[in-house]
């Protein structure tokens, strides 16, 4: 089953969930199957996001330091936690997770950044997100009535 198949399905068990949670899942589904859309966002070791305030080792850019922080929908879509043998329940619990995390580093960096002092890492990685906010190709376009006082 391929990244697409594992989408649509989660389309139709998200497609009117009622709640927002389910809501903007099924939008990032639906952005994520048009192939020219992008579908990478922070979600890798929010520990280690949370612990950059004093910067980034001296070794590491911020380029590679955002690369190893970033997943992406359509490769998270090929692994077991959406394998077709799953319930529809698991995979919804599973397909969850995304908004979950999107929206887990949204809160974490908006309190941190808007705090005295803020890390000029968590800094950046807000700037991303509120730029990519703006752009439609973008996941976190979905995002962009969320936190909208940010």
């Amino acid at each position: 089953m391929s990244w697409q198949d594992r989408a649509y399905r989660l389309l139709g068990l998200f497609e009117g969930s009622g709640t927002e949670e389910g809501d903007r899942t099924w939008q990032i589904m639906n952005h994520v199957i048009d192939d020219n859309n992008q579908d990478d966002y922070i979600s890798r070791d929010f520990y280690n996001v949370q612990q950059t305030a004093g910067g980034l080792p001296d070794d590491v850019s911020f380029d590679s330091y955002l690369a190893a922080i970033t997943g992406h929908v359509r490769d998270e879509l090929q692994g077991s936690s959406f394998d077709e043998s799953l319930g529809d329940d698991d995979l919804r619990t599973a397909g969850l997770m995304f908004d979950d995390n999107i929206r887990r580093h949204i809160r974490f960096l908006n309190g941190v950044v808007h705090q005295g002092a803020p890390g000029e890492v968590h800094v950046a990685l807000w700037e991303k997100i509120l730029d990519d906010r703006d752009n439609g190709r973008s996941i976190y376009s979905i995002y962009s009535n969320y936190l909208v006082d940010a």
